[in-house]
C-alpha cells in the first residue's frame, strides 16, 4: 500500500487494511505504520466495516443531513453513552461532523442543528411571488426551529418517562380525575 494524503485512501485500501487486522490478527498500529496514517482512523475502518460490511469503508457523501437526523443522533449518543467513533461507524457520518453538531447543539440547542445553507435553499424554492421575501424566509426559518424545538421537547418527555419521571404539570397531591 502507498503512501497517500490524509483522507485519499481507496476503498480497496481501506478493505486490505482492515482484513489485515481482522483475518491476519495485526494491530491497529502494525497497519497504520504500514499506510503512514493513524491507528484510531484504522479502528474507526474495521469498527464500520464489522457493523456495515464492504459499505462501512465509505463515509456517506451526502450534502447535507436534516436537523432531525442530527438531534436523533445526538440524543441517540447521549442515551447509549456512544462514543464519537462509534456514532460515526454507527451511522457512517464524519467523528468531525458529528463534533460540529454537538458543539452547535451545547451552544444553541436544537435549534442551532437547523442548516442555514439548506434553508435558503427551501426559501429560494419556496419564495412566494408576492411579498417580502426576507420575511418569508423569516418564517421559514422560525417555522423549522419551532419544529425541532417540539420534536426535541417531545423526545425529552418521552425520555422523562421511560426513566421514570412524572410528565410535566402533573401534580402528585391531586387524584387523577
Amino acid at each position: 500500500m502507498s503512501n497517500k494524503k490524509r483522507n485519499q485512501f481507496s476503498i480497496a485500501d481501506r478493505k486490505r487494511a482492515v482484513l489485515m487486522v481482522i483475518d491476519q490478527e495485526e494491530s491497529y498500529e502494525s497497519v497504520a505504520r504500514q499506510l503512514a496514517t493513524s491507528s484510531r482512523l484504522v479502528s474507526r475502518w474495521v469498527g464500520a466495516y464489522r457493523i456495515h460490511g464492504d459499505h462501512g469503508l465509505s463515509l456517506k457523501n451526502k450534502s447535507g443531513y436534516s436537523p432531525d437526523f442530527k438531534l436523533d443522533l445526538i440524543l441517540e449518543m447521549h442515551n447509549e453513552r456512544l462514543s464519537l467513533s462509534q456514532a460515526s461507524a454507527r451511522h457512517r457520518v464524519s467523528g468531525s461532523v458529528i463534533a460540529g453538531w454537538m458543539r452547535k447543539y451545547e451552544q444553541g440547542g436544537a435549534a442551532a442543528l437547523l442548516d442555514t445553507k439548506q434553508e435558503m435553499k427551501q426559501a429560494k424554492v419556496n419564495q412566494p411571488e408576492n411579498g417580502s421575501s426576507a420575511e418569508y424566509a423569516e418564517l421559514l426559518k422560525e417555522n423549522e426551529r419551532l419544529r425541532i424545538e417540539n420534536a426535541f421537547l417531545k423526545k425529552v418527555q418521552a425520555l422523562a418517562l421511560k426513566n421514570g419521571a412524572r410528565p410535566s404539570g402533573s401534580d402528585p397531591k391531586q387524584p387523577k380525575s
